[in-house]
């Protein structure tokens, strides 16, 4: 059995640092993925607890935080197969938004920019988190999501039409319903 060191198993200080360090990006980029703060905790914690398992499998030289966010992703397609197969469990949030559809986009930007972020398809919301917010290119976006680099951009494109059509309907209900969605 391997030696415990700070509960992780014989991870290199540099390594506990950096994973460290990834930890609210992780999380932003989870949150993106769930549209749930608590899920997302769960799901940054699933996956971590996973890339400490399988240390051995990341290649050194390579980006840890690509590696990480592929665990995460990958997580996060096991739990939605893993839901759909035991039904749907709902979610306080997503009770809270079918119970009160639509707001005003007089609201605060950032409420405004959540739910509008909300609305987007999750291929298309994952895409324009990895490309837009945390800075990767496309192409390693396209790594971290498994797809070619030219899908991102597609996918980043329907992602930036969807909200510039959003934010000029500026002053109308916006009805999770009335958003039309790009495929993926």
């Amino acid at each position: 059995m391997p030696a415990i060191m700070n509960g992780t198993f014989g991870l290199d200080t540099a390594l506990r640092q950096e994973l460290a360090e990834l930890l609210p990006r992780a999380l932003r980029f989870a949150r993106s993925l769930t549209r749930d703060a608590v899920a997302a905790e769960d799901l940054v914690q699933t996956a971590y607890a996973k890339a400490v398992e399988r240390i051995a499998q990341f290649e050194k030289g390579t980006r840890l935080d690509s590696w990480l966010y592929r665990i995460i992703q990958t997580s996060w397609i096991d739990e939605k197969r893993r839901d759909q197969r035991h039904g749907n469990v709902v979610s306080f949030e997503d009770a809270r938004e079918s119970a009160f559809p639509g707001q005003a986009h007089g609201g605060t930007d950032r409420m405004f920019l959540q739910a509008a972020l909300a609305s987007l398809a999750e291929e298309q919301r994952a895409a324009l988190t990895l490309v837009l917010i945390e800075g990767y290119s496309y192409r390693e976006a396209g790594e971290i999501l498994g797809v070619p680099d030219g899908t991102v951009m597609s996918r980043v494109a329907r992602a930036r039409k969807t909200l510039a059509a959003l934010h000029d309907d500026d002053g109308k209900t916006t009805d999770k319903d009335s958003i039309q969605r790009g495929s993926s």
